[in-house]
C-alpha cells in the first residue's frame, strides 16, 4: 500500500475532499485556507491526513493527524508524518513543530523524533494551550520537532 500511496501538500480547492475524509473518520474538523494540509492517497481515496496551523513566530502546531480504519496498523502515520517533516525542513532550515499527543501516542512521536516538553521550552501561546487543556483534565503530552 505505502509503495503505491501518494503523498500531497493540499492546496485549498481540495480541502473539502479532506474535510470529508476526516468525517468519515468521526473527526470534527473543517481545515481552513491558513492551515498545511497533507494527505496521503491510495488508488485515489485518500487514507490519511494531516493538518498544520502555522504561526508568524514561524512554527507548526500538528493537529488532527489521521489514519483511515482500514489502513491503520501498517505504517502509514508514520509514513505520512515522515514525509511532512521532509517537507517542512526543506521549505526551513529549523523546523519547530508541536503537538499535544494523546498519552497511548507518546512512543508514536518519540521514535519520529519528537521530544517531551515543559511549558518553559515552548512558545507562551503553546504553553497556555497546554495549561488549559491539563485544566480540562485532557492529559496530553505536550511535545515538540
Amino acid at each position: 500500500m505505502l509503495n503505491e500511496s501518494v503523498f500531497n501538500c493540499v492546496d485549498e480547492l481540495r480541502l473539502p475532499l479532506v474535510n470529508r475524509f476526516y468525517a468519515r473518520c468521526n473527526y470534527n474538523v473543517k481545515c481552513g485556507r491558513h492551515d498545511r494540509v497533507f494527505s496521503l492517497t491510495w488508488q485515489g481515496e485518500i487514507i490519511a491526513a494531516a493538518r498544520l496551523m502555522s504561526h508568524t513566530q514561524g512554527y507548526y502546531v500538528l493537529r488532527n493527524l489521521c489514519v483511515a480504519p482500514e489502513a491503520r496498523n501498517q505504517g502509514v502515520a508514520t509514513y505520512l508524518l515522515t514525509q511532512i517533516l521532509l517537507e517542512l525542513k526543506s521549505a526551513n532550515n529549523a523546523v519547530s513543530c508541536y503537538c499535544y499527543a494523546l498519552p497511548h501516542l507518546q512512543r508514536f512521536y518519540l521514535a519520529l523524533g519528537f521530544k517531551c516538553l515543559t511549558i518553559d521550552q515552548v512558545p507562551q501561546d503553546i504553553a497556555a494551550t497546554h495549561i488549559r487543556n491539563c485544566a480540562r483534565k485532557r492529559g496530553w503530552v505536550l511535545m515538540g520537532y
